[in-house]
């Protein structure tokens, strides 16, 4: 398995802004791809591992893991203008068209491989889970979601970090 190396010089440390998380706001045909993660300090995907540890006959303990199920909190997911993401995340919980939580693409682009020339190392999740968790804050309308990653991946890169992003398949 040839494993391509980072963009990084020997000790550099990969800063937070290079990966990025994106959800498709548009249509499979014309995807628009909205980075998540304006306002926020910290989300990790956490790879919620299903593990199955057992002992041996002869006292040797083993643990397998079993699958994965990434998921990623981003809170507070701010109310704000120009989220077209925000906007139908509100349009769903309205209606309470609870079905259509499931239909989202979303990006995950390592930006510590590659360049903007070459592109960014990226997979796209078919049919991710958007769980809106609340809606209110104090000062400023909040909406805090937690992305579930489908695991249906496809690998390929990306033009850019940022918006108006381009993922082309491998």
């Amino acid at each position: 398995m040839s494993v391509e190396s980072f963009n990084l010089v020997d000790k550099q440390l990969a800063e937070r802004k290079l990966l990025v998380t994106a959800v498709n706001t548009g249509t499979s045909s014309e995807p628009v791809w909205e980075v998540v993660g304006v306002r926020v300090e910290d989300s990790s995907i956490d790879y919620n591992p299903d593990t199955e540890t057992f002992t041996d006959i002869l006292g040797i303990t083993y643990t397998d893991i079993k699958k994965t199920e990434p998921a990623q909190d981003v809170e507070p997911f701010t109310i704000r203008g120009g989220s077209i993401l925000a906007a139908q995340l509100d349009d769903i919980m309205q209606r309470n068209a609870l079905s259509e939580l499931s239909l989202f693409d979303v990006l995950v682009i390592r930006g510590f491989y590659g360049t903007s020339t070459n592109g960014y190392k990226a997979e796209k999740h078919s049919g991710c889970t958007i769980e809106v968790k609340s809606i209110g804050g104090d000062s400023n309308v909040n909406m805090p979601i937690c992305i579930h990653y489908s695991n249906d991946k496809t690998f390929g890169t990306v033009n850019s970090l940022k918006s108006p992003i381009t993922f082309t398949e491998d």
